[in-house]
């Protein structure tokens, strides 16, 4: 094994593990199987790492190994969704949190010799300049004298500390060696710390220990008045804005004058609120107005919309559309977000991408289930569903026909039967064609009699067990038979018997 070949399987395991987590940030779970293939590896990669670190010590190799993190944070994970998750991807992830700590381990001792009498720093910050300047907070009572905080320390108080031992060294990162230093790799983490407009205090005092730094740059400036420039029509823009609360992008108390502000310094009252993910917002804005707003388009994008009264994180516009490129989904992400879109900038629908036998459009409505079937398929799994008294028999035609259009759509079904008989209906139905997101849509497409919600996280899960337990084509005959209706699958009977005396298989 060559040195190169160590650096390329860090550098792979470094991708893997960050495109989780920014996964986990995004969404607070994670499809794990839909990561890289290379993920079954990490375990094997990380014991080949481990052997030629031990025959070849390299600092700048341990430095990248480090550099890694989050090991913690993922077995966390992994033990708390471990039903969720297939077991080979369990067992690889464990490994690797076992072989990584021992690497780990290894790498540290390796630091701890090589950075001498700074042994309780880390390798970045093992030098007399950064020792002295951190001393002043162990003077002050911020720090102990291993230069870690104290308890009762405010996180604010350690921004300060990194800030401006950073501003004096000159280090280009102020904020991610002391995350490390600390432990604040996630949670409660130093450089995403806001500082209060009042009571200010107990951090001010803590900017008197560094009379030489210069702390106009400390807080983040606000945004200034960035709107959008657009030079389509009064009237593309109000068919923009009407399609757009249509679908349910925009709040639909959003006011033709509020939208059209994001249009002009002078008229912007309030920025818009955006319902869907900030990953389509980012998609919608880029798609919609990157033509003539190249420069300051996700400044923008801040200034003018906020999601569930948040403004949308800047870095993560850039991220998020950024993987959307990389996995060549820009003119398939969204279908309707891109009609739009298309319709305002006057692009003509031929220029876009058609669905194929072979790849279907992405749909990433959190609303409603995506479907290639016309109303003929439609009323005959409404007419079958009914009849079987699998919902509520009051459901009418036109409120059935809203869980596949958010325009229609008029409030969730009423499923008569039990949640697992619900579970299974839908996976067989909709999942083909709702890959990513159908336990979402079917949360928000049904309710029981009594009016609560299906259990997201119980659908998910269990529906795993009637996987492993084989039971995916006998566990309700009759609700197969409807959902293998409207999806064209034909079965012929066989002669094993299922729990109601008949099975069927696919032909």
């Amino acid at each position: 094994m060559t040195r190169q070949e160590i650096a390329i399987k860090i550098a792979k395991i470094t991708r893997i593990i960050g495109e989780w987590k920014y996964r986990l940030d995004l969404d607070d779970e994670v499809e794990i199987e839909t990561l890289s293939p290379d993920l079954l590896h990490i375990d094997e990669w990380v014991r080949e790492i481990g052997l030629y670190i031990k025959q070849n010590p390299s600092p700048i190799l341990a430095h990248q190994i480090t550099n890694i993190g989050f090991t913690d944070l993922l077995e966390t994970y992994v033990q708390e969704h471990k039903q969720e998750i297939e077991e080979p991807f369990v067992w690889a992830l464990n490994n690797y949190v076992k072989h990584m700590r021992t690497l780990l381990s290894f790498c540290n001792e390796q630091s701890i010799e090589e950075r001498g009498p700074y042994r309780d720093l880390i390798a970045p910050l093992a030098n007399e300049q950064v020792a002295a300047l951190l001393q002043r907070a162990v003077d002050a009572g911020i720090l102990d004298c291993h230069y870690q905080p104290v308890p009762g320390t405010k996180v604010l108080q350690l921004k300060v500390i990194a800030f401006a031992v950073s501003s004096i060294c000159g280090f280009p990162r102020a904020y991610m060696h002391f995350e490390k230093l600390w432990k604040r790799d996630h949670g409660s983490r130093i450089g995403t710390c806001r500082a209060p407009k009042c009571h200010t205090e107990y951090y001010e005092a803590v900017k008197a220990l560094y009379p030489e730094v210069n702390f106009s740059m400390f807080e983040p400036e606000h945004t200034k008045a960035a709107t959008f420039y657009a030079p389509q029509s009064e009237d593309d823009k109000r068919d923009m804005y009407q399609t757009l609360i249509r679908y349910g992008y925009i709040a639909p108390e959003t006011t033709w004058e509020t939208f059209s502000g994001i249009f002009d310094t002078g008229r912007f009252s309030r920025p818009v609120e955006w319902l869907k993910g900030q990953r389509q917002l980012a998609y919608f804005v880029h798609s919609a107005f990157h033509r003539f707003n190249k420069r300051e388009l996700w400044v923008k994008g801040e200034y003018c919309f906020r999601i569930n009264g948040n403004i949308p994180h800047r870095a993560s516009f850039v991220t998020g559309y950024s993987w959307l490129k990389r996995v060549g989904w820009i003119d398939k992400y969204d279908v309707k977000l891109k009609e739009i879109c298309n319709k305002f900038n006057h692009i003509e629908e031929s220029t876009t991408i058609k669905e194929t036998k072979h790849e279907r459009l992405i749909h990433t409505s959190k609303c409603v289930f995506y479907t290639t079937k016309g109303d003929k398929e439609k009323r005959k799994l409404y007419s079958s569903l009914v009849k079987k008294d699998y919902i509520a028999p009051e459901t009418t035609f036109s409120m059935f026909k809203g869980i596949f259009d958010e325009a229609e759509f008029k409030g969730p079904i009423q499923w008569t039967k039990s949640q697992a008989q619900l579970m299974y209906f839908v996976h067989l139905a909709f999942k083909t064609d709702n890959p990513f997101d159908v336990w979402v849509k079917c949360v928000h497409c049904f309710c029981f009699p009594n009016g609560t919600q299906p259990n997201r996280e119980s659908m998910n899960s269990n529906f795993r067990l009637i996987k492993k337990r084989g039971l995916l084509d006998t566990f309700d005959i009759e609700l197969k038979r409807i959902a293998d209706n409207y999806t064209c699958v034909k079965m012929i009977e066989t002669n094993a018997p299922d729990q109601t005396g008949r099975s069927y298989s696919k032909i």
